[in-house]
Order: C-alpha cells, then structure tokens, then sequence
C-alpha cells in the first residue's frame, strides 16, 4: 500500500504541469478517506468541484456483476450497457479478477465507513448525483 504522502506528493506533482493548470485536472477515486483529503489539502490542492455518483448497493453490486475487460486495451465494458460491437474484441474479454460479491461487498463496507467524513471537508464544493438511471440522464 502506497502512503498517503507519497500519493499526494504524487499528485501534487502531476498537478503542477502545464496542462493541469491551463486545463483543469480530475482525481477519480481519490481520497478514499479523511486522512488522504486532509494531506491533498496539507499540499495545496483543493479541488473546485467534487462529484459523488450515488446508487443503493445492490445496484451497484449487481452493475459490478456485468464489468468485462479486454486484456488487450485495458478497456471496460459491460454485459448489458456497453457491450462491444466487435466480435473478435467480444472473443477476448474476460471477467475481472477483483468481482466477487465479496470483494465488491467489502470495498462498499469501507466506503460506507471512510465518505461520511471525507463529504464533511468537501461539503461546500460536493455535488451529488443519481447514478441510478440511464447514463443519458446523469
């Protein structure tokens, strides 16, 4: 596991080239927790907008069940929402290897645990969204 201060000294870093500062940046999955928004915040970096896409668990571990991924180009799809036209692409993807109900399950634990104190520092800037309904719409 990478220190908190290292990953913010990473990012702070990152967000010191040209491009971030003419163009904005976006952090996704990060911070998980109250002490990685705390050091974000320690470093300088305080994000203008944070977005946080809403659903009930079992939405989510039922959309997890669906994730499929071409080992070829890393890229994700989805048995019902975004499944590859392809056939030689649809041959290839592979289910995987962090989806168990399990796994899902306990990273949704840790969420629930971690996020009520990281939307507290963010609460000014948080917007949340339904996830919930067609992409289209959110």
């Amino acid at each position: 596991q990478i220190p908190n201060a290292l990953w913010a000294n990473l990012i702070q870093e990152r967000l010191s080239n040209v491009d971030c500062i003419k163009q904005g940046w976006i952090l996704e999955g990060f911070p998980e927790n109250q002490e990685q928004a705390w050091m974000l915040q320690s470093f300088g970096i305080f994000p203008r907008h944070v977005v946080v896409l809403y659903a009930s668990d079992t939405v989510l571990i039922e959309r997890n069940s669906g994730k499929r991924l071409d080992p070829l180009t890393q890229e994700v799809y989805h048995t019902t929402f975004d499944w590859p036209t392809d056939p030689l692409v649809q041959e290839r993807l592979v289910v995987p290897g962090d989806l168990s109900e399990q796994e899902v399950s306990k990273k949704l634990l840790e969420y629930h645990r971690n996020f009520p104190e990281v939307f507290q520092i963010y609460q000014k800037v948080l917007k949340s969204i339904n996830a919930d309904q067609p992409s289209v719409d959110v």
